[in-house]
């Protein structure tokens, strides 16, 4: 039997994606957990463990999939894709935090810092480490 299989741009896409996430759930736990411990801020828990794995494999197999729309379709698609991830990731900043404040009232600034701090790591490895991924693809097969 043979088990050689070639790459295709969307199983590249999204598997930089889903390693990128990956990637993302451990880098984001233990900045939440290190920034909890040094600050004591326990008092919300929504960036549980659970929205930050969630959270961070969705948006980033999303990321590795769009990747792969802007590199198919366009012609200069890795610097627009990347103008893009800098643009949802600043949305999603205000995004949530204004969902918190509409539902529980004033955020405070700790929560906002990490809100701020998760999405920056999710927001720096789609737009660096998928384009590399997907160009190095002996690291995802």
């Amino acid at each position: 039997m043979n088990y050689e299989y070639s790459q295709t741009d969307f199983s590249r896409g999204i598997l930089s994606g889903l390693f990128a996430g990956l990637t993302a759930c451990v880098a984001n736990t233990l900045f939440v957990l290190a920034y909890r411990s040094i600050t004591q801020f326990y008092e919300f828990n929504g960036l549980d463990v659970t929205v930050i794995v969630f959270g961070s494999i969705c948006q980033l197999i999303a990321c590795g999939w769009m990747f792969y729309l802007f590199v198919h379709n366009l012609k200069k698609g890795i610097a627009f894709y990347r103008m893009v991830v800098v643009l949802v990731t600043v949305i999603i900043f205000f995004l949530g935090i204004m969902a918190r404040q509409s539902i529980m009232g004033s955020a405070p600034g700790d929560f906002k810092f990490m809100v701020v701090g998760t999405q920056v790591i999710i927001g720096c490895l789609a737009a660096f480490f998928i384009p590399y991924l997907f160009s190095h693809d002996k690291l995802i097969s």
